[in-house]
């Protein structure tokens, strides 16, 4: 039995668990966040709002009412039972066929009550649901990141008057060892990312491991910059 007051402890922590246990699961369906509430429509039974499973996807849900619970397991439920209703669209019909529903070992379908269990943390996320497949993109996309990496950069150099050989080296400094040869070769415009790469570069939603590199990076320099000014 987990103590009350542990609960109340990790109440956030819990709660976005369980949102990237959502999104990890709409994600491995290949499923947008409008996927369900289109099916729901069209099948004839109520679905959660994509603005509400938006919310709950990013942690931010607050005290959900029992109606989500339902919700979600109505969804979950006709997965598994491939209750897919009166469903004309093509599109809808290719997503549910490859869906699978929400569970664990030993609960392989989960009900509202399991669903509601977990969000308050006294169910384990599956193990199958903790991680996501990083987003399939093409190499137009991936070039389109990296170039706006680079104007990220060039803009900070420009803001902020810094030395572009000492602030070049020091946002290349921000990635790991194996990843910085790379990374200086797409921020010097000399190459940009492929999808393989972005991939295992992936961290979650559309945040990329470079993305965090410059964010540390522009901080760091913001703050110098701020401390100047300030004395």
């Amino acid at each position: 039995m987990i103590p009350y007051a542990e609960l109340v402890e990790r109440e956030q922590e819990n709660r976005a668990a369980f949102g990237r246990m959502l999104l990890n699961w709409r994600r491995r369906n290949g499923w947008t966040q409008y996927t369900a509430c289109t099916w729901a429509k069209e099948a004839g039974f109520e679905a959660i709002s994509y603005g509400n499973l938006s919310v709950i996807e990013q942690g931010k849900a607050g005290e959900l009412r029992q109606k989500a619970f339902w919700q979600l397991g109505e969804i979950n439920r006709r997965i598994a039972e491939r209750d897919w209703g009166p469903v004309k669209d093509q599109a809808i019909k290719e997503k549910l066929e490859g869906a699978i529903p929400l569970g664990d070992e030993a609960c392989p379908l989960w009900t509202p009550l399991e669903m509601w269990a977990c969000y308050c943390g006294l169910r384990e996320v599956p193990d199958a649901f903790r991680t996501s497949p990083a987003p399939v993109l093409g190499q137009r996309r991936a070039s389109e990141l990296s170039g706006r990496w680079r104007t990220q950069m060039r803009r900070v150099v420009a803001d902020l008057a810094l030395d572009p050989e000492d602030a070049l080296k020091a946002l290349a400094a921000e990635a790991d060892e194996a990843d910085r040869a790379r990374f200086f070769a797409v921020l010097t415009g000399f190459a940009n990312y492929s999808p393989p790469e972005l991939a295992q570069l992936w961290v979650e939603g559309d945040t990329y491991r470079p993305q965090q590199w410059l964010a540390r990076w522009e901080a760091s320099y913001r703050s110098r910059t701020s401390a100047t000014t300030d004395s």
